[in-house]
């Protein structure tokens, strides 16, 4: 993690000089990938003109001739500052966003409110409303009646499938009473 973080400085430090000369009017400039003992995709002159890029000079490894017109040491610094902050930000947030999707202590089975959205639907939500938040949506949602006492065992306020209904549903506890239908309210 340590090495990619250094790697995205490096390229930021090469990728903010070239910006610096684009805006002096010099072109797009990157550094001789020809130069050095072992010539690469990226080249010895990536990795030796760092220095001289941090000090502010524009032309160091670049290939020769150099374009005329190169950026100042002033512009050097500023969009080298500019392009760090950039790269660094996206970098960051790169690694907090793959951290709250790959950690290990992440919720897992968990559906997100996008997928729940692509799943279910404004409409169906809507629809389901009163099964989903009966004390909002319900029926009875707004009713101001007067608060329901129970007992132990009481099952006259119950609705649906009850332990004991589908056995014997006019004896239930030991005690003769009607089954509920729900509609008592």
């Amino acid at each position: 993690m340590a090495l990619a973080i250094l790697f995205v400085i490096v390229i930021g430090i090469q990728l903010g000089r070239s910006v610096a000369n684009l805006l002096a009017g010099a072109g797009w400039t990157w550094p001789d990938a020809n130069a050095g003992a072992f010539p690469s995709p990226i080249g010895t002159a990536f990795w030796t003109s760092l220095p001289g890029v941090l000090s502010g000079h524009a032309d160091v490894g670049l290939p020769t001739p150099t374009p005329d017109g190169l950026a100042a040491r002033g512009l050097v610094w500023v969009s080298l500052a500019m392009t760090e902050v950039a790269l660094l930000s996206a970098t960051i947030w790169v690694g907090a966003w793959a951290y709250r999707r790959w950690d290990p202590g992440r919720m897992r089975g968990m559906a997100t409110a996008a997928e729940a959205e692509k799943i279910l639907g404004v409409t169906r939500l809507r629809k389901v409303a009163d099964i989903v938040r009966p004390d909002l949506y319900g029926k009875h949602a707004t009713a101001t009646a007067a608060p329901v006492q129970r007992t132990a065992g009481d099952l006259t306020e119950r609705t649906g499938p009850q332990l004991g209904h589908g056995l014997s549903p006019w004896l239930l506890n030991g005690r003769r009473t009607k089954p509920s239908t729900g509609e008592e309210r």
